[in-house]
């Protein structure tokens, strides 16, 4: 099941975790429904969705760490 928090980001709508799968998912609200990233601890799953710039610390802390899965 996924978890879903709304954040305030100009790029990023909501993200949502998978504990069970430790996946973490964003949603741009672009065309394809997220992306889903692998191997993301719960800690880091926090950290994100509260950060004061999202935005910033998905490019930061995100996307250049966790191997995106493709759906």
């Amino acid at each position: 099941m996924i978890n879903w928090i709304t954040v305030e980001s100009n790029s990023i709508r909501k993200v949502g975790y998978n504990e069970t799968k430790n996946e973490l998912y964003v949603d741009m609200g672009q065309r394809q429904p997220y992306c889903v990233f692998s191997e993301v601890s719960k800690y880091a799953f926090y950290h994100f969705a509260s950060a004061e710039s999202v935005e910033d610390h998905f490019n930061s802390h995100i996307k250049s760490v966790y191997s995106q899965v493709i759906v």
